[in-house]
């Protein structure tokens, strides 16, 4: 612990003489890559590591320009540059160092470019004037919407394929991983081994090839760096292949010794700093990812937790002084973001729940200094994909968090072709000018039909305590506070997190409350419904050999009026919840948004099954201002404009809309017309 601490003083120290610079106005955007070879004969020892061959490239250019990039090694004696040009003019190659002295005999070609054209948007930044969003160079907005693309394999299409697949559709975000099964680990090619300190310059040129195609295709994506099997011996682990792993020859003899190892850490600095080099130059790269799931690592297990966070303090600084573009800089972790570090730029939790739509609009994103949005979401009940993806895709888009949640079943995407989902999400974003509007608020609107209809929710975490366990069902459907509901009901065994949840209710005629099941502990548990201290429904799930999966439901009848309805687990261990189900007990549509009082964007849901027959109803807004407004119906199954139409908001600042006919669900913008927006 206290040689982290040494070596991350002296480290930051030395940062300060590394750190590239780029002098010039701000920039408004960027050009297509310059790129130049040379060699360096005097290059001796590591040509991958840093400290021992510094070698750094000066560009002169319009306006006074001096922009001075790291190069990096390419194989035989070949070195490379490459530079992204943020204004149009005449650029030159004007020096070449190595470890500060100057090289005259490095022959670069070429040695002068001209850059002209359309200037692309630029980097990904956070936005300056809004702490939860993100801005290109150009000032423009960025939202993230796209899926992960971790990892190829025999089955599906490579990264860069399905890049392009997604750039079709307009989708502008991934995430992929450094990991070595599919070839694109730098230092840990599959079937090959490498000294220590050498980079494989095949797997380099396969990260080319993903780069390239990004850029290609306007995605900006998270460049995973590190992920936790290596580093696990509990969780995903890969501890046994690892080459660091000293039974392997390495000279780790724990996962937990790569956060404090001098040779680790002076290893992982050489390899940060020969990718920046060679694709820090990559708007394609929207930020540098530290880790994935740290908290999987063996050493936050074993209560290295704070080990773990100076290593991501001491990387995230090494990154931003070599990286002359200044990428944003994140990790994933399901620690709490102020305990991992406070130095990430964003945050993208991880999140497999049973319901989409309460853990997207669970977070208060605005309580937050910087941009959050789900870097991973899937569905945590083996429930169908394509279902969940809508629900995750357009709640999100409603939420007030500074991107879409991001799928990580992209080989469902693929082989599904589910990209039409992300191009009717896209369309809309891009027809609704959403993206334009500032300091909107979430809105639940009054929807009215003429009949009752089933409201079902589920919780929104996973293992965890409870910050909560009273919530009030209102008439609308909404229910405050699901987000933070974890999934596991527990028995006697951890009685203290979550062993029971009270619902206030007000049901307009008898119905039936329900609760799905997906999971019973091996334990067993015994999970029971009663209405006003009554019970009325209990199931008994007896202990069994495993863990086990259930299809099973826990129902009870509820008068009408209000009612207190309370679901526990006296059994002996946890049971997962899938959902809740009240029936019936709201309109048979459902709506939720954001807006403010001149503008907002709806996503309207059909509640159940989808019924036989079209429903409408009438959807009522407070709080706007009174005057004419336009109204656009989204259909978002066919990506189009379903139905254009007007409305007036009385004096009250209550709009109200008839919504048409709809047999699945759909969004709508709605705009005041003559507005100065």
């Amino acid at each position: 612990m206290r040689a982290l601490r040494l070596l991350t003083a002296s480290c930051v120290a030395a940062l300060l003489c590394l750190s590239s610079v780029v002098v010039g106005a701000p920039a408004k955007g960027s050009f297509p890559r310059l790129e130049s070879s040379f060699s360096v004969p005097a290059a001796k020892g590591n040509p991958f590591d840093y400290t021992q061959n510094d070698v750094q490239v000066t560009f002169t250019g319009p306006g006074g320009l001096k922009a001075q990039v790291p190069a990096f090694f390419d194989g035989d004696s070949a070195w490379r540059v490459r530079f992204t040009p943020q204004a149009p003019g005449k650029y030159q190659l004007s020096r070449i160092t190595l470890n500060g002295r100057a090289v005259t005999d490095g022959k670069p070609a070429p040695k002068q470019f001209t850059v002209s054209g359309k200037a692309g948007h630029g980097f990904v930044r956070r936005d300056p004037k809004d702490r939860t969003r993100f801005i290109y160079d150009d000032a423009s907005p960025y939202y993230p919407i796209g899926h992960n693309v971790a990892w190829a394999d025999a089955r599906q299409a490579d990264v860069p394929a399905i890049f392009d697949k997604m750039g079709k559709v307009g989708e502008n975000w991934a995430r992929v991983w450094m990991d070595h099964w599919d070839g694109k680990n730098l230092d840990w090619p599959m079937n090959k081994k490498l000294p220590l300190g050498q980079l494989d310059l095949e797997v380099a040129r396969r990260w080319d090839s993903i780069v390239e195609a990004a850029d290609r295709n306007g995605i900006a994506f998270q460049m995973v760096l590190q992920h936790h099997g290596p580093y696990s011996t509990r969780t995903d682990s890969n501890w046994g292949q690892n080459p660091w792993n000293k039974a392997n020859g390495g000279f780790l003899a724990t996962p937990e010794e790569f956060f404090t190892s001098p040779q680790a850490q002076a290893l992982t600095r050489a390899k940060y700093r020969y990718i920046v080099a060679r694709w820090g130059y990559s708007p394609g790269i929207m930020a540098w990812e530290l880790f994935n799931e740290v908290q999987w690592v063996d050493a936050v297990a074993n209560r290295h937790e704070k080990e773990v966070s100076d290593w991501h303090e001491a990387m995230a600084a090494f990154l931003r002084a070599q990286d002359p573009y200044h990428h944003l800089v994140t990790s994933s972790s399901d620690i709490e973001p102020q305990r991992l570090s406070t130095k990430m730029d964003y945050w993208q939790p991880h999140s497999y729940p049973s319901d989409a739509v309460s853990t997207v609009m669970g977070p208060e994103p605005l309580k937050l200094d910087r941009p959050v949005f789900f870097g991973e979401i899937g569905p945590g009940d083996n429930s169908d994909v394509v279902v969940f993806l809508r629900r995750a895709l357009w709640s999100s888009l409603m939420s007030l968090m500074g991107g879409a949640a991001q799928l990580w079943y992209w080989d469902q995407v693929d082989a599904r072709n589910l990209y039409p989902i992300y191009g009717s999400a896209v369309g809309f974003v891009r027809s609704s000018d959403v993206l334009s509007h500032r300091g909107l608020r979430a809105i639940t609107p009054l929807v009215e039909t003429e009949q009752l209809g089933p409201l079902s929710f589920g919780p929104g975490a996973g293992w965890a305590s409870a910050l909560r366990t009273d919530f009030t069902v209102n008439p609308s459907g909404r229910v405050e506070g699901l987000g933070q509901m974890p999934s596991f009901l527990q028995g006697q065994s951890h009685r203290e997190m979550f062993p029971k949840a009270t619902f206030r209710v007000n049901y307009r005629q008898p119905g039936r409350f329900a609760v799905a099941l997906s999971q019973i502990s091996r334990g067993g548990a015994h999970v029971a419904i009663s209405v006003d201290g009554r019970r009325v429904a209990e199931k008994e799930f007896p202990a069994s050999e495993r863990d086990r999966p259930t299809r099973e439901t826990v129902e009870g009848e509820v008068p009408e009026g209000s009612h207190v309805v309370t679901v526990e687990n006296t059994g002996g261990d946890w049971a997962v919840v899938r959902s809740f189900t009240l029936t019936p007990y709201t309109s048979a549509l459902g709506a939720l948004g954001k807006g403010d009082k001149e503008y907002a964007v709806l996503w309207v849901t059909l509640r159940g099954d989808t019924p036989s027959q079209p429903a409408t109803g009438k959807l009522s807004l407070a709080g706007m201002a009174p005057g004419d407004y336009q109204v656009n119906w989204w259909d978002t199954q066919e990506g189009k404009v379903l139905a254009t139409r007007t409305a007036r908001a009385a004096s009250n600042g209550t709009l109200a809309l008839e919504v048409p006919p709809l047999t699945h669900d759909a969004a709508v913008w709605i705009t005041r017309a003559g507005g100065d927006r």
